[in-house]
């Protein structure tokens, strides 16, 4: 509870600054406007940085991953890797505990992963997250685009607030993850790893081991794992 006090004493405080400094209302009002927009710029930018393959992981800081976005695609690659080999551990330690049904699974594609597999590790790491969205949802994250839909909006009904909703953004938008194995130019693999190319061995997909791909299949695969912990988490 804010005591009237705080109260009072943020209400002089802003009275005096009005006085002193027209121009501070300016400011203040721009404020408002933007932290009323906030929500919806959350759901465009986590829109955005999924179509182009990087997720917000669950040691991430989304301002600081906006900072690099806004600067181009190329630094939101450098930033992304930088940023998971520094909490890559944590990463790690945080899926094995949350998914001990699938353990023996992500450990085996985590030992690929530090061995820079990129061919065997990539493979493992989109199976597995396609099965805990789906054991979470009850559809696919790849493919049935419409009942996928359907079933977030179920799924999150009444349990998420208003800033909520940019959690299940990205798995309502057509990545280059869950496009058909046509998607296959060499600008829309620069958007990531194409999960249907890949499981059905398209040899316009044969590509597909690199680093960058790899890196961002951690990203997404702790993306689904934070989103439907948090959600549990607040329910």
């Amino acid at each position: 509870m804010v005591s009237s006090e705080l109260i009072n004493g943020m209400k002089s405080y802003l009275l005096q600054k009005i006085k002193d400094d027209p121009e501070f209302v300016k400011d203040l009002g721009n404020f408002i406007v933007g932290m009323a927009s906030v929500p919806q710029n959350i759901r465009d930018f986590s829109e955005k940085s999924a179509a182009i393959g990087w997720f917000i992981t669950s040691e991430s800081y989304m301002a600081n991953m906006k900072k690099a976005f806004d600067e181009g695609q190329e630094k939101l690659d450098s930033y992304m890797i930088a940023e998971i080999d520094h909490n890559y551990s944590k990463i790690k330690e945080s899926l094995l505990q949350k998914h001990e049904n699938r353990k023996h699974i992500l450990s085996v594609a985590f030992d690929l992963y530090e061995q820079q597999n990129w061919i065997s590790c990539i493979p493992l790491f989109l199976s597995q997250t396609e099965g805990i969205f789906s054991e979470n949802v009850g559809s696919l994250l790849f493919s049935e685009h419409d009942l996928r839909k359907q079933k977030l909006q179920e799924r999150f009904k009444d349990k998420a607030g208003e800033y909520m909703p940019y959690l299940y953004t990205p798995f309502e938008s057509k990545t280059q993850f869950s496009a058909g194995i046509s998607s296959a130019s060499d600008n829309k693999k620069k958007n990531g790893p194409n999960r249907n190319g890949i499981l059905h061995g398209s040899r316009k997909h044969l590509d597909y081991g690199t680093k960058i791909n790899g890196y961002k299949c951690i990203s997404l695969l702790s993306y689904v794992s934070m989103v439907f912990n948090d959600l549990e988490e607040k329910t």
